[in-house]
């Protein structure tokens, strides 16, 4: 920020060498005349032609000029004064600047022992007429013209412009030097007093003013000498040589009609006035000034992926010959950081933001930012000696609280020794990819060759390299105050170290809280990145087999929350963690998990929210989803998730991941001991791919129970038009081990039956749509209970052909609470003896299943003999997932013969019937027109019963004995055997056949 002082204003002060004495203050008191301007010619006047002004825009003009002259009492040489100044200022226009580092400058001391010493050393920079009026008592008031010369002085703590005015007798009525300084300063804070008068302030515009005019001097007015004449100010005129230096003046870069300067006067007597001056033609020629500034951006390393103190050096050409234009002010500046260059999230630690009211821009407060805020250094070169303003860079919150998001507000903070501080506002806006421009607008008209801004190195540096390397660009645009075009520059910027091609390889673990077999556990999965591999972007991960969860135990989180991440507690099940930021600290978030409803067409979901709160940052909360599905042949759970990737515009540079699944009694190991994995498929931002696998295995599968109870049934009523039934049912009690395999052969009784085999839906069109498969291979229909899931599991039946390669399969279809669970049943037919084999079934526990294989046009089996005569038993082998076998000669129960009527004729009056039980129980056989009666069975027997017609039945016989007397015959089982059920048998025959022996075939059977 250019420290130019307005020398337009510094010649006006320097003017006010006069001193002067007077009596109370006056009404009058003020200027008449105020004249402040750029001059071709020393002694320019408003009243010359447009011709004799300097007017070209960021030029060095030949002479800068200030003039003023007060209000005055009589005339010719007794003009005395209306008032005695004290002190003067003059505000000169923005834009318009003094270098004192043109030329050489001389010190104060030197300059009050000698000012000549000062020309002798190449310090003098202009020169100064002055009018003053001399009294001397009883002797009255005599004005004198003096003339001086003006100096360039060594800049001084507190004053960026100091200019020595010495005024040396020349032989007149004044006998003594008068020697004032000029003091320059900058108006870099806003001025109360300037305002209530009109002036405006805070706006680095250079002002100068001049303190302790002298009211007395030594004189000899008519032939009397004294040592204390009274001096007041009449009329002060200050010439500076513009091009002194070759570019000592600098005109604005503003194109204006005319420009307008300040002057403020104060008296002795207590008198105040002021007065703005507006120069008769302006500033032109912006069309014709230079604008060609530079941005680049110099990194503390190189190496790619690494946290970087990056240095932004802008550059902006000074012109210096006399006769040059200068290079415009800027008045906004945007500079586009490399792509890749992005801001790293690890500068959280410990870092707090700096207030508006701390950092104090318009003020003169001191700087009160925390000294935590401070996130690198600034130096500015001016016109001030090299490496003098200097100060810090500040993360900004204007409000004082939280920061929310983009754009990010820094704070430039620089100060000087010599009472300079530039203070700016600026702000940090990334794009959807992090990409930052860093802007500055509407920046003071103050010409500045440089200003290098340094951001904090180390491993919580402010930003990061970019993950590839290779050449990319820092991209400027320069907006001057000229009001022309802006000015597009491109610098390179060089990422190296790295690997060909870019590694991707994420490290992963998991731990468990327990590795008992069937135990609840908590399990935690991680993930680890180092720094310099792709950044994760999406992943997959299956878990092992049997390692399942307790969905009915937790309470379901609604979408509608769930992408909110405002799920209630009763639906949480664990905890996430990251950790984001490149370098050696990175900063750790974490947060709840959420077991949820289904989501992105998984049956159920997960619902991470983190809080991204990191230091003086609350970028609201970032909830992450995870689609949880269900391997439909292994039962593995499956979590797929879409990661962030950049939050707030802030790439997050994932280092670590890990998240634990911990709810008491949710989640529970699977019953295999064998090897296992937890197996994923990890994706980068780059759309590169890596399978990573850790292995997990669980112990004691021994101690696990394995009771499971295994039952089928089959009716005794099978047609050959509609094949015969079975009914398989599996209950098993909980915490038990889990089935893993079930193989059953069935007896010769019930084979599998050829045209409904012949009707298998293909296998391409079973795998891609079962549902579409030919009605005829639906041959039943399964059910399954499971404490993992809060639903049954329902489905079809189907027989499956492989094209000849083998029998078709009997696979089951299994869904319910969005899960669908495929279980094929491998078929073979050996010597008439259907085997069917369930391999591979989820290591997930399950409390009952049940088959239904009905009769019917597509029935699975038909019958072969009477089912009710020999028991029918299947050889049944279940294998848990811990390896215990249990073998059995399953009994398939045949309903519908629990008594069966095997034979029956006609002797004599009586009805002879064999009656046939499987098992116990009481027999009770009876009929219309005959006599019945009861009889026990201990076990299963064959009986024979005579039954003697009834008294009325051998009356008809008697009354009409050529017909036929037809009679039926029922007969009712109650099995003793808790819980089985009634059955019955029924028959018919005729009496009075003496020629034919009556055997009829009887009846189907009915049970009760």
């Amino acid at each position: 920020m250019s420290r130019r002082v307005r020398l337009a204003v510094a010649g006006a002060l320097g003017a006010l060498i006069a001193a002067f004495a007077a009596p109370a203050a006056f009404a009058g008191f003020g200027p008449a005349v105020f004249e402040a301007g750029t001059c071709n010619a020393k002694g320019c006047e408003y009243s010359n032609p447009p011709s004799v002004f300097y007017t070209q825009a960021a030029g060095h003009p030949e002479w800068g000029i200030t003039s003023f002259e007060v209000n005055t009492t009589g005339s010719g040489s007794s003009r005395k004064p209306e008032g005695q100044v004290k002190r003067l200022r003059v505000d000169v226009p923005p834009g318009l600047a003094a270098d004192p580092q043109a030329l050489p400058s001389c010190s104060r001391a030197e300059f009050s022992a000698d000012p000549k010493k000062c020309e002798l050393a190449g310090a003098k920079v202009g020169e100064t007429e002055v009018i003053a009026a001399l009294e001397v008592p009883l002797l009255g008031v005599t004005d004198t013209t003096q003339m001086g010369n003006v100096y360039n002085l060594t800049q001084e703590p507190g004053l960026p412009l100091l200019f020595g005015i010495a005024i040396e007798p020349s032989g007149g009525v004044l006998l003594s030097a008068v020697h004032l300084f000029l003091e320059g300063h900058v108006s870099d804070a806003s001025e109360p007093s300037l305002l209530a008068r009109g002036v405006p302030s805070g706006d680095y515009h250079e002002w100068f003013e001049i303190n302790d005019v002298p009211r007395t001097a030594e004189a000899e007015v008519l032939g009397v000498k004294t040592a204390s004449a009274s001096l007041s100010l009449i009329k002060s005129k200050l010439f500076f040589e513009g091009r002194k230096g070759g570019n000592f003046l600098t005109l604005p870069s503003v194109c204006s009609a005319s420009t307008t300067s300040y002057l403020e006067l104060e008296s002795y007597e207590g008198g105040h006035a002021s007065t703005p001056t507006h120069t008769p033609v302006g500033v032109s020629g912006c069309d014709k000034v230079p604008f060609k500034p530079t941005a680049e951006v110099v990194p503390q390393t190189s190496s790619y992926d690494t946290p970087d103190g990056a240095t932004t050096i802008v550059r902006v050409p000074q012109k210096v010959g006399a006769t040059e234009t200068n290079t415009a002010d800027i008045k906004d500046a945007q500079v586009t950081l490399p792509e890749g260059l992005t801001l790293n999230p690890s500068a959280a630690h410990g870092l707090e933001a700096c207030s508006a009211a701390q950092i104090g821009i318009g003020s003169s407060a001191p700087v009160s930012c925390p000294a935590a805020s401070r996130v690198g250094t600034v130096t500015i070169e001016t016109d001030l000696p090299a490496k003098s303003l200097t100060g810090g860079v500040y993360l900004g919150s204007p409000g004082g609280g939280a920061i929310t998001g983009p754009p990010y507000t820094i704070y430039l903070d620089a100060e000087s020794v010599y009472g300079v501080s530039v203070r700016l506002q600026g702000s940090v806006a990334p794009d959807a990819n992090g990409r930052l421009t860093a802007s500055f607008l509407n920046n003071p008209q103050l010409p500045f060759s440089e200003l290098i801004l340094s951001l904090n190195g180390g491993p919580r540096a402010p930003l990061a390299n970019p993950l590839a390397c290779g050449k990319s660009t820092v991209d400027s645009l320069f907006i001057p105050y000229t009001g022309t075009g802006p000015s597009l520059s491109s610098t390179p910027f060089t990422t190296t170290g790295c690997a060909s091609p870019l590694p991707f390889a994420p490290a992963q673990s998991t731990t468990s809280s327990s590795a008992n077999a069937g135990a609840y556990v908590s399990y935690t999965f991680n993930l680890s990145r180092p720094d310099g591999q792709q950044y994760l972007s999406r992943l997959r991960t299956v878990l092992p087999p049997g390692l399942v969860g307790a969905i009915p135990s937790v309470p379901l989180c609604t979408e509608a929350l769930a992408q909110k991440g405002t799920c209630e507690a009763k639906s949480k099940i664990g905890t996430a963690t990251v950790n984001v930021g490149a370098g050696s600290e990175p900063y750790a978030f974490s947060g709840p998990v959420y077991l949820t409803e289904h989501y992105g067409g998984s049956p159920y979901g997960l619902s991470i929210p983190v809080a991204a709160v990191a230091g003086p940052f609350n970028l609201g909360t970032v909830v992450t989803r995870v689609g949880l599905d269900v391997d439909s042949h292994s039962g593995q759970v499956i979590a797929s998730s879409t990661l962030p990737t950049i939050v707030g515009g802030v790439p997050l540079r994932l280092k670590n991941l890990s998240v634990a699944i911990n709810r008491a009694n949710f989640l529970f190991n699977p019953t295999n001991c064998g090897a296992l994995s937890t197996s994923s498929l990890l994706t980068s931002t780059f759309n590169a791919t890596k399978e990573a696998a850790s292995p997990f295995q669980v112990k004691n599968c021994t101690a696990l129970a394995f009771k499971p109870s295994f039952k089928a049934i089959t009716k005794a009523s099978g047609t050959k038009l509609n094949g015969d039934s079975l009914q398989v049912n599996l209950l098993q009690g909980a915490h038990e081990a889990n089935i893993h395999s079930v193989v059953a052969s069935l007896p010769l009784q019930l084979p599998s039956r050829l045209t409904t085999l012949q009707k298998a839906c293909p296998e391409a069109t079973f795998a891609a749509a079962p549902a579409t498969c030919p009605s005829g291979s639906k041959v039943g229909s399964a059910t399954v209970s499971t404490p993992v899931l809060p639903s049954k599991l329902t489905g079809a039946a189907y027989f499956v052909s492989h094209g000849g390669a083998a029998f078709p399969d009997l696979d089951l279809i299994l869904e319910g609470s969005g899960v669908r669970v495929i279980l094929v049943g491998n078929t073979n037919i050996k010597a008439g003896i259907t085997t069917s084999t369930f391999a591979s079934i989820p290591d997930v526990p399950v409390s009952s299943f049940a088959l239904d294989l009905p009769t019917g046009a597509n029935s699975v089996l038909s019958s072969y003999g009477n089912l009710c005569l020999h028991p029918l038993l299947m050889p049944t082998t279940i294998t848990a997932q811990s390896g215990a076998v249990i073998k059995q000669s399953t009994r398939i129960a045949v309903s519908g013969c629990g008594v069966r009527i095997l034979s029956h004729h006609v002797h004599g009056h009586f009805l002879v019937v064999k009656v046939r039980t499987l098992g116990g129980g009481k027999l009770k056989i009876a009929g219309k027109g005959l006599r019945g009666t009861r009889r026990s069975v201990s076990k299963s027997s064959t009986i024979t019963f005579r039954l003697a017609l009834s008294a009325a039945s051998l009356r008809k016989l008697h009354r009409h004995r050529h017909r036929v007397l037809h009679v039926s015959v029922h007969v009712e089982f109650r099995p003793s055997r808790a819980g089985a059920q009634r059955s019955g048998d029924v028959a018919g025959d005729a009496f009075n056949k003496p020629h034919r022996k009556a055997h009829h075939k009887r009846k189907a059977a009915k049970h009760h």
